[in-house]
């Protein structure tokens, strides 16, 4: 009978993680005016569960068929105090669509 409890509790532990692997991968993104007063968008992605990756689908999905052009990139670092020591680094990728300029 132990032997079913931890194999429940092991199930339930993976399918947790699964789900927090799947919902903490989305990058979420804001409206900006660039510097040339064209609109882009600011993307933040990283952390634990996602990449860099998930700001290029993320951009792919804002922009549609006509592409984007990466303007700036940069890591976003969380703070050494230790109270932190479970955030991941983030990425942060500003673009404007292909279709603004």
């Amino acid at each position: 009978m132990t032997k079913s409890i931890h194999a429940r509790a092991l199930l339930l532990g993976a399918a947790t993680i699964a789900l927090v692997a799947c919902t903490g991968s989305s990058a979420p993104s804001e409206s900006i005016r660039l510097n040339d007063n064209t609109q882009g968008y600011r993307i933040t992605c990283g952390g634990a569960f996602s990449s860099v990756k998930d700001c290029y689908e993320q951009a792919g999905y804002l922009c549609g068929t006509k592409g984007y052009s990466v303007i700036s990139e940069s890591d976003i670092k969380p703070p050494g105090d230790s109270d932190y020591f479970w955030n991941a680094a983030a990425h942060q990728t500003v673009i404007r669509c292909n279709n603004n300029l």
